[in-house]
């Protein structure tokens, strides 16, 4: 006898479809979460290593600062929750610090110089130290005090040469009797990119012969971006002096900016030549999905930062200064 076969009837094809269409969205559904939770995995591991690299790259730049004659303290200039500059044209930190790094220059001797007016001269003048190297940026430092000015038109004859302010000097400064040595001068400074509190970190190099103390567009290069804050401490072995920079993330530490009301400023228990470490903080983010809603305040920020949408990677490290071999009274 011959079996027969039965076909699906319309009504079963209709649900047996159904119900592949279920499974096989609910499959894509599966595969498209796995592979967003896949992608924001990737980028948080990316945004940690750029995180680092920043912070080391900021690090290695502060560590070479300084150099004969310089002291730890006369080697960076940091300006915590640094204002808008005007007279500079800096922008507004917006919570986020500034910072101005000094390396000597080892093919130009430092000089003895006193001021006159405008110009510094080599003293004494019988035997001049000025030359004709000595343009472009400098500071004049002595063991309690220093300024930077941008040299030109020196003036062997007179042993003089003229100096006007240079970069990195917060306020308005007279020229001081000192020490003259030529530097390289670079400010590393936050600017706003957008509205959801990104930074770009960027790198200011004073151009010209003398420099004009102002930030011109084709001085600045791009550091780094997709930055969230950029912090900065400083390390003071006092009270008492052994060698062991205590941080208690309190202002009662021997730490400056990492804990106190901002603007921080030197304590009476601290003195300008103990300082020996620096501590530099960054937060670097990047679009995601999922772990956004946790806020990261560093150092002595006043309010946390906790950006829309955005996943946000903190390091910080310290290191101490290479002045310190050369110059600690």
């Amino acid at each position: 006898m011959m079996k027969r076969h039965r076909a699906f009837s319309l009504l079963e094809m209709m649900v047996a479809m159904a119900l592949a269409g279920i499974i096989a969205a609910s499959a894509i559904g599966a595969g498209t979460a796995i592979n967003r939770v896949m992608v924001d995995s990737r980028r948080r591991v990316v945004v940690w290593d750029e995180a680092k690299r920043v912070e080391e790259a900021l690090l290695s730049r502060v560590q070479e600062a300084g150099g004969d004659p310089l002291a730890a303290f006369q080697s960076v200039i940091v300006e915590d929750n640094c204002a808008a500059d005007a007279a500079r044209n800096l922008p507004d930190c917006f919570g986020a610090d500034r910072i101005t790094i000094v390396t000597t220059r080892a093919d130009v001797p430092s000089c003895k110089v006193v001021a006159l007016g405008a110009t510094l001269r080599g003293d004494p003048p019988s035997t001049c130290c000025i030359t004709s190297a000595f343009t472009g940026p400098a500071l004049v430092v002595r063991p309690d005090k220093f300024i930077t000015v941008s040299l030109h038109n020196p003036n062997i004859p007179s042993c003089q040469v003229t100096a006007p302010p240079g970069q990195g000097n917060p306020t308005p400064q007279s020229l001081i009797d000192g020490t003259l040595a030529l530097v390289t001068i670079e400010t590393i400074f936050p600017r706003r990119k957008g509205a959801n509190g990104e930074y770009e970190l960027l790198v200011w190099k004073d151009a010209g012969t003398p420099g004009n103390g102002r930030v011109d567009p084709d001085e600045l290069q791009l550091f780094a971006d997709r930055i969230y804050d950029f912090q900065i401490a400083l390390g003071y072995d006092s009270s008492p002096e052994d060698s062991d920079v205590v941080d208690t993330t309190s202002s009662s530490d021997e730490w400056l900016g990492n804990a106190e009301p901002i603007p921080a400023t030197l304590p009476t228990s601290m003195v300008s030549s103990q300082l020996r470490m620096i501590d530099i903080a960054v937060v670097v983010g990047v679009p995601a999905e999922r772990f956004t809603d946790n806020p990261v305040k560093l150092h002595n920020r006043a309010v946390a930062v906790q950006p829309n949408k955005i996943y946000l990677a903190a390091t910080r490290g310290q290191v101490t200064f290479r002045s310190l071999n050369i110059s600690v009274p």
